[in-house]
C-alpha cells in the first residue's frame, strides 16, 4: 500500500506586499484630499486681531483713563510695544523699558495744564484718539495747544504699537 502524504496544518505564507515609494504614496493621499478652492486674489479676507479686549474695548479705556487724568494705558501695552513720535522727531522706542523712559523724559520736561481725548475711532487692526493738551516746555518756557492723533495697533488683546502724528500745516 502507498504511503499517504501529510498535509501541514499550517498556512501557507502570504506573499509580501510590495509597496509602492513613499513619493507615490503622498501624491495619492494628495490626490485623494479635496482640493480647497483657489481664493479670487481680488476678493476681501476677514482680518481680526486675535483674542483678549478688542479694538474698541481698549480704545474707550484709553479715553476714559485719559480724560479722568491717567496718561496711558500702560497694562495694555504689549511687552514689545513700539512708540512712534512723527513730524520734527520721527523716532521709535522698542519695548516698555524704552517707551517707559520715553515718556518719564517726556513728563518731566512737561507741565500739562489742560487735556482730553475724543474718540476711539476704531479700525479692523485698532483704533484712533484725537488727543488736546495745554502743555508748557519746563526746558523752553513755552507754553502750547498741542493736537495729536494717536494711532493704535492691537494684537490678542495688547497695544503693539502707538503711532503719534501732528498737524504739518
Amino acid at each position: 500500500m502507498a504511503k499517504k502524504s501529510k498535509k501541514s496544518s499550517k498556512p501557507a505564507p502570504k506573499p509580501a506586499k510590495k509597496s509602492a515609494p513613499k513619493s507615490a504614496q503622498k501624491s495619492a493621499k494628495k490626490a485623494t484630499k479635496k482640493s480647497s478652492p483657489k481664493r479670487d486674489p481680488l476678493a476681501p479676507v476677514p482680518v481680526k486681531t486675535g483674542s483678549g479686549p478688542t479694538p474698541m474695548e481698549l480704545g474707550a479705556k484709553l479715553v476714559a483713563d485719559f480724560n479722568n487724568g491717567k496718561m496711558g494705558l500702560t497694562d495694555a501695552w504689549s511687552k514689545d510695544i513700539v512708540s512712534i513720535e512723527g513730524l520734527g522727531t520721527s523716532m521709535a522706542w522698542h519695548g516698555r523699558k524704552g517707551v517707559d523712559a520715553k515718556n518719564a523724559w517726556w513728563m518731566s520736561d512737561h507741565v500739562v495744564h489742560g487735556a482730553r481725548a475724543e474718540g476711539p475711532y476704531v479700525g479692523a487692526t485698532g483704533f484712533g484718539v484725537k488727543f488736546e493738551m495745554d502743555v508748557e516746555t519746563k526746558s523752553t518756557g513755552q507754553r502750547e495747544k498741542m493736537v495729536e492723533i494717536g494711532v493704535y495697533t492691537v494684537k490678542n488683546g495688547k497695544i503693539v504699537q502707538e503711532e503719534f502724528m501732528y498737524f504739518g500745516g
